[in-house]
């Protein structure tokens, strides 16, 4: 069996890694709170694209002494130094490796980024392999992902999809043939369909995966 992850906000907080990078980078560049605040909503929990948001930056804040493309290679890699797993997570994750499940990140995203947010917190010692966007040419809910996902776990069973995005993560996973585990964050489920297991915490969701597998 495999358990498929994503990475940002589901394995770690990457919003609050942002927000406290945010808030160092908009006083550097003579900003105020409002500025900080107004950058947290503009990022969009990562999804609005780099090259738009640094233009974004560009056009309220002017920092001297930069443009487009070294803003783009802040905000990829700077927030980095901030990112640490939710609590909980390694040992869960460490619970599944030690019954013999297979781990895969499964992850939209820049590649050097994403391998460099696996290496700071650990995972990349834990995980099987990873799927990461940036690298594939294709992401998430696209089903071709999580077929890379399945080929790099060795296995065509039973597969789970773990991660906090309805639909990259639970529409995709479900659209895959996956089990879904949805980390809600204290957010409610809207969809007509449910995820098979959900629960606020990452560390809630996997514990209820691992109890699931032990119990199949």
């Amino acid at each position: 069996m495999a358990v498929f992850l994503d990475l940002d906000n589901t394995l770690v907080d990457r919003d609050a890694a942002f927000a406290r990078w945010a808030d160092a980078a908009v006083v550097a560049w003579g900003g105020e709170a409002s500025d900080i605040e107004w950058l947290i909503h503009a990022d969009a929990h990562g999804y609005t694209p780099r090259a738009e948001l640094a233009g974004m930056i560009l056009g309220r804040l002017g920092p001297t002494g930069t443009d487009v493309d070294r803003l783009v290679a802040q905000l990829l890699y700077e927030h980095v130094d901030y990112i640490e797993c939710y609590p909980g997570v390694m040992s869960q994750l460490n619970e599944l490796d030690s019954i013999g499940e297979r781990l895969v990140i499964v992850t939209n995203g820049d590649s050097d980024q994403q391998r460099m947010k696996l290496r700071r917190t650990g995972l990349a010692e834990i995980v099987t392999g990873s799927a990461i966007s940036g690298e594939l040419g294709f992401k998430k809910p696209d089903s071709r992902i999580f077929a890379a996902a399945r080929e790099m776990s060795a296995t065509d069973g039973v597969a789970w999809m773990v991660g906090d995005h309805v639909e990259a993560d639970m529409a995709g996973g479900r659209a895959a043939g996956l089990e879904t585990a949805w980390v809600t964050h204290r957010r409610p489920w809207s969809e007509q369909w449910a995820p098979t297991l959900m629960a606020s915490s990452s560390a809630e969701v996997l514990a209820l995966v691992n109890g699931s597998i032990r119990g199949a």
